[in-house]
């Protein structure tokens, strides 16, 4: 008896030990002023955090900071896949991103760009509720050149 409380202790200090290490606690965004992500996550200044998301930190890859990363953020939210579609779909124009297109099914997905950089952004309904957020952001490629693309070039006649 006494070692299955042992063991039953020692399961939920694992647990609650990973817990920690999975996700960091992100502040919500707001477009009124600098929030408190910008102070606690200074890589994410250029994209809107949903209220109480996690960071996936194992998932996510961050190269660069401020406006000038590149990489994957994954979150974990707390709200329905809609209203966390309607959120990106509505903020990302507050930090600059001009929408290029959307789509909202069983895996939502919204594009964006912002200069030279381009972003997409994912959203899962998660199992035991909430959502999944995957943005991802990096560099526009540019237009190929004329004849360039997978087009055969035509002979000159």
């Amino acid at each position: 008896m006494a070692g299955n409380v042992k063991f039953a202790v020692l399961l939920a200090s694992a647990l609650a030990l990973a817990a920690c290490s999975q996700g960091a606690r992100l502040a919500p965004t707001t477009t009124a002023g600098p929030s408190q992500v910008e102070k606690d996550f200074a890589l994410l200044t250029d994209i809107p955090i949903p209220r109480n998301a996690t960071l996936d930190v194992e998932r996510s890859l961050i190269l660069g900071d401020l406006d000038r990363w590149t990489g994957r953020v994954i979150l974990n939210v707390g709200q329905s896949p809609t209203k966390v579609f309607a959120l990106y779909q509505g903020e990302m124009a507050s930090f600059g991103w001009e929408p290029i297109m959307s789509v909202q099914a069983d895996v939502s997905v919204l594009s964006f760009t912002r200069g030279e950089r381009a972003a997409t952004v994912q959203i899962e309904d998660r199992t035991l509720g909430g959502s999944t957020v995957s943005v991802t952001v990096a560099p526009r490629q540019s237009a190929p050149p004329p004849g360039a693309g997978g087009q055969p070039s035509q002979p000159a006649r």
